[in-house]
C-alpha cells in the first residue's frame, strides 16, 4: 500500500448539522454567503504522530478539542474527477484524530489552533474498503464513551468531496484528506487519554500531557 507522502488535507464545515446551525451567520459580513466549496485547511508534519503517542499542550491550553474522523490515502492522482470515479482513487484509510484549540471563527485560516506540534495523531492504515465509510467512530476519554458519530452525517461524503476538491486542485498519489469533523466533537485536556474506535479499522488513542518546564 502507499504511504502518506504528501500533503495532509483537513475539511471544516463538512458537517450537515453544523452547516444549518451556521447559515445565519454565513449571511452576515465578513462571509456574506455560505461556502460554495470545500473549506480546505493543511495539517503540517509537524502535527503528524502515530498510535499511542503523547500530545504535549503548552499552558495556555486548558482543553483542546479532539475531532475522530477518517482520513482517506489516495493512491493514484485524482484531478477533476467524478464523484462516481471518486473513491477509485483511494488505496487506505484510517482513523485519524483531528485535534485543535477551540476556535468559534472561519474566515481566516486557523494556524495555531490546528497546526501544533502532535495535533494529528493517526491509526494504522488499512486497505481501502468503501463499506468503511459508513462506520459509527466512537470516542473515549479515560475510557468513558463520550462521542460517537457516523460520516453519514457529512454534508459531502467522500466521493463528492474528493470530486469537488479535485475540480480546483490536483488530490496527489500519498495525499491524505481527513474528510470532515463532527461540530460538536468532545474536549480534553491534561492528563487524559483519548480513545477512538470505528471497527473494524485499528484503534487509535494518544495521550495529552501537559508541558513542563525545562
Amino acid at each position: 500500500m502507499a504511504m502518506i507522502a504528501g500533503t495532509i488535507y483537513g475539511v471544516a464545515l463538512n458537517d450537515r448539522e453544523q452547516h444549518a446551525r451556521l447559515a445565519t451567520m454565513f449571511e452576515e459580513p465578513p462571509y456574506k454567503k455560505p461556502p460554495q466549496r470545500p473549506v480546505l485547511y493543511i495539517k503540517p508534519r509537524n502535527c503528524l504522530t502515530g498510535d499511542g503517542s503523547r500530545i504535549t499542550l503548552s499552558p495556555d491550553l486548558t482543553q483542546v478539542e479532539v475531532a475522530a474522523t477518517l482520513g482517506l490515502l489516495l493512491g493514484r492522482d485524482a484531478r477533476r474527477v467524478t464523484s462516481e470515479a471518486a473513491l477509485g482513487h483511494v488505496a487506505g484509510i484510517c482513523l485519524a484524530l483531528d485535534v485543535a484549540e477551540p476556535y468559534d471563527g472561519y474566515y481566516r485560516p486557523p494556524l495555531r489552533q490546528r497546526c501544533r506540534d502532535g495535533f494529528l495523531p493517526l491509526g494504522a492504515l488499512a486497505v481501502f474498503d468503501p463499506l468503511l465509510l459508513d462506520c459509527n467512530i466512537a470516542t473515549f476519554v479515560n475510557d468513558a464513551a463520550v462521542h460517537n458519530w457516523s460520516p453519514r452525517r457529512l454534508l459531502r461524503n467522500a466521493a463528492s468531496l474528493i470530486a469537488d476538491v479535485s475540480a480546483f486542485m490536483t488530490l496527489a498519489a500519498g495525499d491524505l484528506l481527513l474528510i470532515g469533523v463532527p461540530y460538536d466533537a468532545p474536549r480534553a485536556g491534561a492528563g487524559d487519554r483519548i480513545t477512538v474506535r470505528a471497527k473494524p479499522l485499528p484503534e487509535l488513542s494518544a495521550q495529552l500531557n501537559m508541558e513542563t518546564g525545562a
